[in-house]
């Protein structure tokens, strides 16, 4: 996306911002492949087509995806400033946090806490947006509904009094057939979208809570699950609060191994 528009969105969202050299995605590229003797190929189109798009992953299926692949979280922990060997991640959260799960939000996506700092937990809703790059160059978007609807969601969190409250967008993208880039660059221009950072829907996003981007990229014809690019950019920095204590309590009590 356009620098420029970013620096734009980030100024709206953050008074006072001052655009620095680092404010870009930060990325991971990764590919996994046979070790063969005498050559190998990383970045090889797959030769089969019958594997899970990344556009069918569910919010629940890349979380547990990002958390299983060796590193591929680790980008999430150093945006937050949680530490990668002590750290729990717990999904779906509802008891005893929630005791009414028919009422909004049902349950917690992902809560991330240091073991020796359980009072200064990170709670985050995750929502999905889904897009396509045609081999005619057409652009296709779905779910950008999502992005009022994890605002609408991610506002109720407040209520829990945890340290700090994220909303995560995750773009997950197939561009595996932008072919005028290098397979590394194969990115959806996610510029068209007119509510993906549109700044009149951001603007609901309540002031105290955090927004960050995270793309998920298949960029050849293989699955995510062995090849591909996630990418990481924090909009806006979550308010830091004094914890409930309440909250701190009950996540104490959960029987973590």
């Amino acid at each position: 996306m356009d620098r420029n528009k970013l620096i734009s969105i980030f100024k709206s969202l953050n008074p006072g911002y001052s655009p620095k050299d680092n404010d870009i995605w930060k990325t991971i590229v990764y590919d996994s492949v046979p070790l063969a003797h005498p050559t190998t190929h990383l970045f090889r189109e797959g030769e089969k087509d019958n594997f899970k798009a990344v556009t069918a992953f569910t919010e629940r299926e890349i979380l547990d995806f990002l958390f299983s692949k060796h590193n591929l979280h680790h980008l999430l922990l150093d945006e937050l400033g949680l530490p990668k060997g002590n750290i729990k991640s717990i999904r779906e959260l509802q008891d005893p946090i929630i005791q009414n799960t028919n009422e909004k939000p049902g349950d917690l996506d992902l809560v991330l806490f240091s073991l020796d700092s359980v009072h200064r937990a990170v709670v985050i809703e995750a929502k999905c947006v889904k897009a396509r790059t045609l081999k005619s160059g057409r652009i296709v978007l779905n779910k950008e509904k999502n992005i009022a609807k994890g605002i609408s969601q991610v506002n109720q969190y407040l209520k829990f009094g945890f340290h700090r409250t994220y909303l995560l967008m995750i773009l997950l993208d197939d561009g595996q057939h932008n072919k005028r880039f290098n397979q590394l660059f194969r990115d959806t221009n996610l510029s068209v979208s007119r509510k993906l950072f549109n700044k009149n829907i951001l603007k609901s996003l309540h002031p105290d809570i955090g927004l960050i981007y995270l793309k998920v990229n298949q960029i050849t014809g293989k699955s995510i699950l062995q090849s591909g690019k996630i990418s990481l950019l924090t909009a806006k920095i979550a308010k830091k609060k004094k914890q409930k204590k309440t909250t701190t309590n009950a996540i104490s009590s959960l029987q973590l191994d």
